[in-house]
């Protein structure tokens, strides 16, 4: 795992300098005085991105080698994972092809069901609840649609 770390780190400390040296002064336009530049956030986020790398890498290499790391995530929690990607997948599906409350409705019933909730009141009040104030908010407040 050290290992893997150490390699990761410098990946991505190289992917975060390329991006600052290449690709966001290539691809961003100057924006016009007095405003702010349109390069900051992308600068920001790469540099953050770059320091934490290194700082991933300087870790693990004063880290010494214990011998065998124990593998970080569980055989269960990759499960978990591949469950919520389906869950986001037939979300999205039903919000392109049936309407966003269907999708937002499944999406939260679903994820609820995985994590582990089986009490009926808050399987059904959470989305009701929660979509009624998004409703409300968007109809009735702001006079606007969602889509």
């Amino acid at each position: 795992m050290r290992r893997a770390n150490i390699v990761s780190g410098l990946v991505l400390a190289l992917f975060g300098i390329v991006m600052l040296i290449i690709v966001i002064p290539m691809q961003i336009e100057p924006g016009p005085e007095g405003v702010v530049s349109p390069s900051l956030v992308p600068n920001i986020t790469m540099i953050v991105l770059t320091a934490l790398s290194i700082l991933l890498v300087v870790n693990n290499l004063r880290k010494t080698n214990t011998g065998s790391d124990p593998v970080p995530i569980s055989h269960a929690e990759i499960i978990t994972l591949f469950k919520f990607a389906g869950i986001f997948a037939v979300s999205i599906a039903l919000f392109l092809w049936v309407s966003p409350l269907a999708a937002g409705a499944t999406l939260m019933v679903s994820t609820l069901l995985v994590l582990g909730e089986r009490r009926p009141v808050y399987i059904v009040a959470l989305p009701s609840g929660l979509l009624l104030m998004v409703w409300f908010l968007f109809y009735k407040v702001l006079g606007t649609a969602i889509l």
